[in-house]
């Protein structure tokens, strides 16, 4: 009879390794998006481009800002034409973010 190989389940590593690998991505994703967004950004003072900033929670990653007249440069008014610099910093970004995200989840689950 031959020996057979042994199995050991390490279901429990697999998910902590899984949900390091996420927030590992997210955070890089935010980083990625945050250092665009920031090239991106029309300057007149400087304080929108320096107001830029990125957070990671359990499921999701947001870039953004808390300067009040953001949205109004982002999308435009009236008299004035939008200059978007979140949005496009996204989707030019998005395949780069696919994979980024695949190779830091795989590194992760890998490793255990």
């Amino acid at each position: 009879m031959k020996n057979k190989p042994k199995m050991k389940w390490k279901g429990r590593e697999a998910k902590q390794a899984a949900e390091q690998g996420k927030r590992k991505a997210l955070l890089s994703a935010a980083i990625l998006v945050e250092g665009e967004a920031t090239v991106r950004t029309p300057v007149d003072t400087g304080n929108l481009r320096s107001s830029l900033t990125h957070s990671v929670d359990n499921d999701s990653a947001r870039v953004g800002t808390n300067v009040e007249y953001a949205p109004y440069v982002e999308y435009g008014t009236e008299n004035m034409p939008a200059q978007a610099y979140l949005e496009p910093a996204l989707t030019t970004n998005i395949r780069r973010i696919n994979k980024l995200m695949g190779e830091i989840m795989g590194r992760e689950i890998r490793g255990i």
